[in-house]
């Protein structure tokens, strides 16, 4: 299902500005090797949350090889920090290089292992925490990262339409069943205020109230 008409898509595109070299890279990459990634379109939106809530510390559940770690790092001031979780060494490893020529890694800590571990046993409290593990996994995502979220703090949900198959499969997979099962627990977060934009595959934000 197309969730944005595909002429508006177009446009969209065509009028976002020319990214720097590195993050044209990292897409060109993901085209090549259909890996996927949150796109320019989502990717200056979450830059311009670093800046509306002057977030310093970020926690990804989930960061591939770093793209979106690479928007937010470029709107970090100094000391700003993002925590990214991958379970695939190369991932990393190419991560890192990719942050290197963006000169952002000073932002940067990987970490390798389950991003629901890793969230689980982090003992700071964030600014913008972005999830975006496996669908089935996105209740139990918000159960352990919602308190590690600041008052203020956005918790950002990648995939929460899933190219309509939220509303088109029945019965729903494991995976859809996740994501609606989210959606439903985060709308009745008592402190949450919630919006689901259908930008790209759908964005769920959730601020900490």
């Amino acid at each position: 299902m197309e969730l944005t008409n595909p002429a508006i898509n177009d446009y969209l595109h065509n009028l976002t500005p020319p990214r720097p070299q590195v993050l044209a890279e990292m897409e060109q990459y993901a085209k090549d090797n259909k890996f996927p990634i949150i796109g320019p379109l989502v990717g200056r939106f979450l830059h311009q949350l670093v800046h509306l809530t002057n977030a310093t510390r970020i926690f990804e559940m989930g960061s591939g090889y770093g793209y979106s770690a690479v928007w937010f790092s470029f709107a970090l001031k100094d000391g700003g920090t993002v925590e990214c979780t991958e379970m695939d060494k190369a991932n990393i490893e190419r991560g890192k290089r990719y942050t290197a020529a963006a000169k952002v890694a000073d932002h940067i800590t990987w970490h390798q292992g389950d991003a629901l571990e890793l969230m689980d046993e982090a003992t700071d409290v964030y600014d913008i925490i972005l999830n975006d593990v496996d669908k089935e996994q996105y209740p139990r995502a918000l159960e352990i990262a919602w308190p590690k979220l600041r008052r203020g703090g956005i918790m950002i949900t990648d995939n929460v339409l899933w190219s309509g198959r939220i509303v088109e499969e029945n019965p729903p997979s494991e995976s859809t069943a996740g994501i609606l099962e989210f959606n439903k627990r985060v709308y009745a977060l008592p402190d949450s205020f919630c919006s689901l934009m259908p930008i790209r595959d759908g964005l769920m934000l959730a601020v900490k109230v």
